[in-house]
């Protein structure tokens, strides 16, 4: 299996999100997939609309087939919202995007700056229908990565205690790792009711057996 990650941009994507949803958004982040299978996609976002003053429950009422969306939090200028609807081959949020059945979509995905960047699973015939499929819609398209995927049982995150494991992969989720920060580690420290000083210690203490785990040295 193979693991790609594409960023879309241009003029033509433009022009095929044109009189969509996605226009209104500013930013659009997958925090957690939750079920992505012929029947339903089920999903956890973090959105920011560029106009603030915007109704987030009203955000899909031009889609011809809207998802039902669930406000959770309103944060910084951020709505975490629960969205669910019924998936259509080949298409993210109403746009067609690539061919039918070319692999699963899974994180990253993200919408900023007019730009999409995506990621998908597959074997190396659903991987070629992918770029295929973008290609044949004059899509302009940059490969960030193609790598295998490895599905062994046994996680590195086996190695950790689960107190290092529940703080280090909410740390990842909330920002504390993307480039600028998103969070720090008082913020993080308040998000779990612990003194900053002890989090990162959790964390430190993660980093070093995940990165031991990996590189197989104790």
């Amino acid at each position: 299996m193979r693991r790609l990650v594409l960023e879309l941009y241009g003029k033509e994507l433009d022009r095929r999100l044109e009189g969509t949803t996605l226009l209104k958004i500013r930013s659009m982040e997958l925090l957690h997939l939750l079920r992505y299978d012929q029947k339903e996609f089920t999903a956890i976002f973090r959105i920011v609309l560029k106009d603030s003053k915007s109704n987030i429950e009203h955000l899909f009422d031009d889609d011809k087939n809207p998802p039902k969306l669930k406000l959770l939090e309103f944060k910084d200028g951020a709505f975490i919202v629960f969205l669910k609807r019924r998936p259509r081959p080949g298409y993210l949020l109403g746009t067609r995007i690539t061919r039918h059945g070319s692999g699963y979509i899974i994180s990253p995905f993200e919408i900023s700056d007019g730009k999409i960047k995506l990621a998908f699973i597959g074997d190396q015939k659903q991987v070629r229908k992918i770029i295929a499929g973008v290609e044949e819609r004059g899509l302009n398209y940059r490969v960030i990565s193609l790598t295998d995927v490895n599905l062994s049982l046994k996680s590195p995150l086996a190695s950790l205690t689960q107190r290092q494991r529940e703080i280090l992969i909410s740390a990842f989720k909330l920002g504390y790792y993307d480039v600028p920060r998103k969070i720090n580690s008082d913020m993080l420290a308040n998000h779990f009711g612990l003194r900053s000083a002890t989090v990162v210690e959790h964390l430190r203490k993660g980093e070093r057996r995940l990165i031991s785990a990996i590189l197989n040295e104790s």
